[in-house]
């Protein structure tokens, strides 16, 4: 007796092979805080002008990343149609322990230095090519990493302490701005390939603390100074190799 297979389920077991993930495939993430303009270090403290020339003096910035995770590039549309066909692989949920998410919450302040990247941990996602990255700013819980030498973090997002002096002169003015606002931030991760030929990878995302302040008229907490940090946060996050 003579069989034959169709063209859709040759291609519903295509699919199902993709399932397959690379024993060994690994993509390294890293975290750093790294200014985008000059800054004046002196300890934990760090100076510098804001868009506005507006002098800052931080003496404390905390930040909690809450989650990290990789997409893969957009495929054509006819493989589209062939994934929504297919029962294997279609779900996007991710939980912590998915090989695409980070879902460790980590605190991170001005401890170390500029460029002295903290490791965010390992993803091992399935071979392919991923073209960007997305990450939550959320409050830290009571299991985030770095929550042990920041403790007063528990419920926060981001926590801003120093001086301003206006761009006019005058005094210096103490200001402390603090939010449990959650914010998202997407850069590009420029077609990295994760391959059989290339099972490993290594990327660290920046953050430019120095940005953070821009568009700042007061630095009283008001929720339109907080509003506008946090956009400066999503906006200051950049990657490279």
């Amino acid at each position: 007796m003579k069989t034959s297979s169709s063209p859709l389920l040759l291609a519903l077991l295509t699919l199902c092979a993709c399932g397959y993930r690379e024993e060994g495939t690994q993509l390294h993430l890293g975290l750093d805080f790294r200014p985008t303009g000059a800054v004046l270090t002196q300890g934990t403290t760090r100076e510098f002008l804001t868009d506005r020339g507006d002098r800052i003096r931080l003496r404390r910035a905390h930040v909690t990343l809450s989650a990290v995770e990789i997409f893969p590039c957009q495929r054509s549309t006819a493989w589209k149609w062939l994934r929504a066909l297919s029962p294997i692989g279609t779900a996007e949920a991710h939980s912590d322990g998915s090989p695409r998410k980070l879902g460790t919450p980590y605190v991170m302040g001005l401890g170390p230095a500029d460029g002295e990247a903290l490791a965010l941990g390992t993803l091992r996602p399935p071979p392919d090519s991923y073209c960007r990255v997305h990450l939550v700013f959320a409050p830290a819980d009571a299991d985030a990493e770095g929550l042990g030498e920041h403790p007063d973090m528990e419920g926060k997002t981001l926590v801003l302490e120093g001086e301003r002096i206006a761009a006019d002169g005058g005094p210096a003015v103490p200001f402390h701005l603090e939010t449990s606002d959650v914010v998202n931030a997407e850069v590009s991760l420029e077609g990295l390939t994760l391959s059989p030929e290339s099972l490993e990878a290594s990327r660290t995302l920046h953050l430019a603390y120095d940005r953070w302040l821009d568009g700042v008229s007061s630095v009283a907490g008001g929720s339109a100074a907080t509003n506008q940090v946090l956009r400066n946060l999503s906006r200051s996050v950049s990657l490279q190799p």
